[in-house]
């Protein structure tokens, strides 16, 4: 039986939820993406892209905002059992901090400029770059995405996607220590100020994989207590 019977989602209400979870996510997973245009531009030093993906990014996040916050309202107003009511919860506040850790990412490149020859050490050829972690990063947003939405179908792809998340995370943040590492290695050559904006702008790209590992973990639960 999938979770669509065990959560008995017969009426409107309850099926209005999960849809506005559902696009709540999908416009999450815009913001992810609109971020390979933030760091393909600043790779090549074009600022003014940069500035007006990260509006882009922004605008999405205000979205998800409002859509969050309906989603809210139906839950509150007694959508789905009581004992999974916080969880869905929960799952949307991690959800929006996907979101606020992309639009954070953009902001710290869009605020204040890198130079590019000093953008492109997270780009060296040593096993790990930066478009590496955006994959890693980019590929766990989706799995959430496809998990969430299998919730009304299929606890099993559900409980399946959710385990590929960690996986994702646990890769990326092997990648993410990589970066870090590498910045540091280059302390000689960057000033202060730019060697901070480069490990910021890595850790808040990170804080988008480890939200989104958050959100999985919480499929899983809802799934378990719909079983139990």
């Amino acid at each position: 039986m999938g979770l669509l019977g065990r959560f008995h989602l017969v009426g409107r209400k309850e099926r209005r939820v999960l849809d506005l979870i559902s696009d709540h996510f999908g416009v999450v997973v815009r913001t992810v993406q609109l971020l390979e245009s933030v760091l393909e531009s600043a790779k090549t030093g074009d600022w003014k892209t940069v500035e007006q993906m990260t509006d882009k990014i922004a605008e999405l996040e205000t979205l998800a905002d409002g859509l969050h916050r309906d989603a809210v309202v139906a839950i509150s107003q007694g959508a789905f059992f009581s004992g999974t009511r916080e969880d869905f919860l929960e799952l949307m506040e991690e959800n929006d901090v996907v979101a606020d850790a992309a639009q954070n990412a953009a902001r710290i490149l869009a605020e204040s400029p890198v130079d590019p020859k000093s953008f492109l050490i997270l780009y060296e050829e040593d096993g790990a770059t930066v478009g590496d972690l955006f994959a890693k990063l980019l590929t766990a947003v989706r799995l959430v995405e496809e998990s969430v939405r299998a919730l009304e179908t299929d606890a099993e792809v559900a409980v399946s996607k959710s385990l590929l998340v960690e996986r994702a995370e646990e890769e990326g943040d092997e990648i993410k220590n990589r970066l870090i590492r590498r910045i540091f290695a280059h302390k000689s050559d960057l000033e202060v100020l730019t060697l901070l904006q480069l490990r910021d702008f890595v850790l808040k790209l990170d804080d988008i994989a480890d939200a989104a590992e958050d959100s999985s973990d919480l499929v899983i639960s809802l799934v378990a207590k719909a079983e139990a």
